[in-house]
């Protein structure tokens, strides 16, 4: 399977669902709940789930919300490096091919609010190097 199709597929996975494992910690924090990022930054994840491919290879795919707005991909991009300086462990634990960070920002309070997302994908390169996929271009 090329690289170019891998990608497709796990974005439309991501926006569409997945087949989703069991719920894990990070670095010993409930999911729900604020985790202090190395920056000192909190932010609030929603989930951690596990998913298989059918040509074998796994990825584990966290769930956060963020303050900044997908528009900006720049800042978006800073943070999901900084969350995966944490998530690298959980996905390493794991033995994953890829490790998915998909941040959400919602707009608006109460019962109803609307949100987008975006996600980055971090892939294992055959050194053992992990890379971020949007970087390889």
């Amino acid at each position: 399977m090329t690289t170019k199709l891998s990608i497709i597929i796990i974005c439309i996975l991501i926006c569409f669902g997945c087949s989703k494992s069991e719920n894990r910690n990070l670095s010993e924090n409930q999911t729900s709940q604020k985790t202090k990022l190395p920056s000192g930054k909190e932010i609030k994840i929603n989930s951690i789930n596990g998913m298989n491919f059918q040509n074998g290879e796994s990825a584990l795919v966290l769930n956060y919300e963020t303050d900044i707005s997908i528009e900006n991909i720049e800042e978006l991009k800073k943070e999901a490096e900084d969350v995966w300086k944490i998530f690298r462990y959980d996905v390493e634990k794991e033995k994953t091919t890829f490790g998915i960070i998909r941040a959400s920002h919602y707009e608006g309070s109460g019962s109803y609010r609307k949100g987008k997302g975006y996600g980055f994908i971090f892939k294992m390169r055959e050194d053992e190097n992990w890379f971020l996929e949007e970087d390889k271009k």
